[in-house]
C-alpha cells in the first residue's frame, strides 16, 4: 500500500551532494573558458575528468575489467593524494578527495579531507553539510544540528540546503525536544518554513514541492486555505505526474478540505479515488468524514472533535523513504569523530562487488595532521 513518492533519503543525500558540489565549485574554482588557468586548476580538473571516466567505465563493470577499474581508482587516489601534497590548502582538492571517497563507500576516510577544509576554510557549507550527514549516520544528531543551521546560514540561496534541514528537523524532532533545543511546536514550525523555502528557491522542483505540501499535515498549526492553494498548485505545476500521484493529491486536498467543514467537496474528491494502492487511505478519509460533525451542530462542538490533528501518516500513504536516515542512527560505526590510521601504503581496489578498497600512506595521515 505504500506510495513511493518521495526519493530514498540516503540516496537523496549522495545525490544532492553532487547537485551542491556542482554549484559550489563552480563558484569556487571561477574557471571561465577565456580564462587562463593556473597549475593547480589544471592538475584538479585532470583528475575530475579522469574520476568521471572511472565512473562511467563501473557502471559496467564484469569481471573481465575489474583490474583495470582497480589500475584507475589507484591512479585516482595516488592523483589525489599528490596533489594535495603539493597543495595542502586546496580546499577545493580536499573536498573533492572527499566526494570521492564518500561515493564509492569509503566515508571513515572522507570525513578526514572534510574536516581538514573546514579547518582551513569554516565557511564552506557544502563541508558543514557533510560533517552534519557524518554526525547523523553515527548516530549523533544533536551533534548534527548546529552544522546544518551553518550549512544554510552560509549558502541560503541554496535550496537543497534548507530541504535537507527541513527532512531532519521532521525525522528527529522527539530528540530536538528531548534535549530541550526547541519545543515541539517551534520544530514543527520550524520544519515546516524550512520546507517553505526550499520550494520558494526551486518552485519547479518537484520534489521540494511535494515535501512543502506535505509539511501543512506535519505542522497542526498551519494555515488551511494556504495548504489548499498549494496542493492545488502542485496540481497546476506538475501536470504530468502519475495516475497514482494525482489520485494520492485528491487525497491530500480532501483532508485539508475535511479540516475545513467542506465535507461535500472532500467527499466528492475521496469518491473519485480509484487506484487499488490507495483503498486503505481513502476508507480512512470516508470514516472520518461520517465522525465529522454537521454544520448545523454547535462550534464549541465541532472545535472539540476536531482539536486532535493526526500526522499524514496516520490516514495518508507512508513516506518509508524519510524513514531511512532514522535507521541510520543505529549504525554508530565509531565513538570518535577522527579514526586514528595506521597505514603504510597507499592502495585502491576494486572488488568483485563494486567497492573500492584503499588503504593510505603515512604520508596522506601527515598532511591531515599538519
Amino acid at each position: 500500500m505504500i506510495f513511493l513518492l518521495n526519493i530514498l533519503y540516503f540516496t537523496y543525500l549522495l545525490r544532492i551532494t553532487c547537485y551542491v558540489l556542482t554549484i559550489v565549485f563552480a563558484q569556487s574554482l571561477k574557471i571561465q573558458v577565456h580564462a587562463e588557468i593556473t597549475l593547480s586548476e589544471k592538475s584538479l580538473i585532470t583528475i575530475i575528468e579522469r574520476q568521471d571516466n572511472f565512473f562511467s567505465q563501473s557502471k559496467n563493470r564484469d569481471s573481465s575489467n575489474l583490474s583495470e577499474l582497480s589500475r584507475q581508482a589507484q591512479e585516482i587516489v595516488t592523483a589525489y593524494e599528490f596533489h594535495i601534497s603539493q597543495n595542502p590548502k586546496d580546499t577545493n582538492a580536499l573536498i573533492l578527495f572527499g566526494k570521492f571517497l564518500k561515493k564509492v563507500g569509503q566515508e571513515e576516510y572522507a570525513i578526514e579531507y572534510f574536516l581538514k577544509a573546514d579547518h582551513i576554510n569554516p565557511k564552506i557549507a557544502v563541508v558543514k553539510q557533510q560533517l552534519a550527514n557524518y554526525l547523523v549516520e553515527n548516530g549523533k544528531p544533536i551533534d548534527a544540528f548546529p552544522y546544518f543551521i551553518q550549512t544554510v546560514d552560509l549558502a541560503p540561496q541554496i535550496a537543497a540546503f534548507h530541504y535537507q534541514l527541513g527532512n531532519f528537523l521532521f525525522l528527529f524532532e522527539q530528540d530536538l525536544v528531548k534535549e530541550g533545543i526547541l519545543s515541539k511546536k517551534s520544530s514543527q514550525s520550524f520544519m515546516h518554513r524550512s520546507f517553505r523555502e526550499s520550494n520558494k528557491l526551486e518552485p519547479k522542483n518537484f520534489d521540494f514541492a511535494l515535501r512543502y505540501a506535505q509539511s501543512f499535515f506535519d505542522y497542526p498549526k498551519s494555515n488551511k486555505e494556504n495548504a489548499l492553494s498549494v496542493w492545488k498548485k502542485i496540481e497546476e505545476d506538475f501536470p504530468d505526474r502519475s495516475d497514482l500521484e494525482l489520485q494520492y493529491f485528491k487525497l491530500c486536498k480532501a483532508r485539508i478540505l475535511l479540516e475545513l467543514n467542506r465535507n461535500k467537496d472532500a467527499n466528492a474528491l475521496i469518491e473519485s479515488v480509484s487506484s487499488k494502492s490507495l483503498q486503505e487511505a481513502k476508507n480512512s478519509l470516508l470514516q472520518r468524514l461520517k465522525n465529522t460533525p454537521n454544520k448545523t451542530q454547535k462550534l464549541e462542538k465541532k472545535l472539540k472533535q476536531s482539536s486532535y490533528i493526526p500526522s499524514h501518516k496516520d490516514f495518508l500513504p507512508s513516506d518509508p523513504h524519510l524513514k531511512k536516515l532514522q535507521k541510520l542512527t543505529s549504525r554508530l560505526i565509531e565513538e570518535k569523530m577522527l579514526m586514528q590510521f595506521q597505514a603504510d601504503a597507499v592502495k585502491a581496489n576494486y572488488n568483485h562487488v563494486g567497492e573500492i578498497e584503499i588503504e593510505f600512506s603515512e604520508n596522506s595521515l601527515k598532511s591531515l595532521d599538519d
